[in-house]
């Protein structure tokens, strides 16, 4: 049994990482901004009369609005959300419409500005359900099932950088958010090699199944099995938590094959087992 706080060895020569919970967005989700400016639109069409030319408080708004959204259109793919951006443009397209029809033609590059962005909306909205489509489409079943379902996908595998300290670093596993206390299961049949806290993991089962493959569950809160456990597919192993170095409760689930940690992802099969917002975001326009 390891002394508490000292990390547990990696199945591998090479050490992995700590776990880490999920990167955390550029900046604030643009709804309350898309909110607000649609109430002071709104506003202003009551105060303004009608066809005397666009009043030049409208025009400052909308050169403020184009900003705003060239900045939120720099953030990353996964930190735009397939409904802020489809939520984003028809609020485009539809407060632009009220304007041009209460005020009268705008100003030449003011509209190419704004028709601008409306087509760089429009492009992503297209790219993320692309993806998403991709990503979440039904798969044949894979050789492992998922520890946890219904649960969000809050961070993928591979080089990121590390919410905590900034530094560059592979994301050894897949992150799973859900509430606190869920219960996590095994992944395939195979034996507990360990369960015990493991410095930046907190408390982790590690189990090893059949062709050389090791899987890791990582910041629980209980543990429920004990090494030299046999399991099953599906027996209770643990409870999500948000113990060792995570930013909130969610599971973190490794796969290693042949001593080389691996994307998890690739070994599930069966469908995405997440949650429906996170599931259904990239095909049908969900929240993420």
């Amino acid at each position: 049994m390891l002394e508490p706080h000292q990390p547990l060895a990696p199945p591998v020569r090479d050490a992995a990482p700590r776990a880490v919970a999920s990167e955390p967005p550029d900046g604030p989700p643009i709804d309350p901004l898309l909110l607000r400016f649609a109430a002071e639109a709104r506003s202003r069409r009551f105060q303004v009369a009608a066809n005397r030319g666009f009043p030049p408080e409208a025009e400052a708004a909308w050169r403020g609005l184009v900003a705003r959204l060239d900045d939120y259109l720099a953030r990353p793919l996964p930190q735009t959300p397939l409904l802020e951006l489809v939520r984003s443009s028809v609020t485009l397209e539809a407060e632009w419409e009220f304007d041009r029809r209460r005020y009268g033609p705008p100003p030449a590059d003011l509209a190419r500005l704004v028709l601008g962005r409306d087509q760089r909306l429009s492009r992503r909205i297209a790219t993320s359900r692309a993806i998403g489509a991709s990503m979440f489409a039904a798969r044949p079943p894979g050789r492992l099932r998922w520890p946890i379902v219904n649960a969000g996908l809050s961070s993928g595998f591979g080089y990121r950088d590390h919410p905590l300290n900034g530094t560059r670093q592979i994301h050894a596993g897949i992150d799973l958010a859900a509430d606190l206390g869920r219960v996590v299961s095994a992944a395939a049949q195979g034996y507990v090699v360990s369960a015990t806290w493991a410095g930046g993991y907190g408390l982790l089962v590690e189990v090893r199944h059949t062709g050389d493959l090791t899987t890791r569950y990582g910041h629980l809160s209980a543990l429920l099995c004990a090494p030299g456990d046999a399991l099953d597919p599906g027996s209770p192993i643990g409870l999500i938590g948000q113990t060792g170095l995570a930013t909130g409760p969610h599971l973190h689930f490794e796969v290693w094959e042949g001593g080389q940690v691996r994307d998890p992802l690739a070994f599930i099969g069966g469908g995405t087992g997440l949650a429906p917002p996170y599931a259904a975001a990239a095909l049908s326009g969900g929240p993420r």
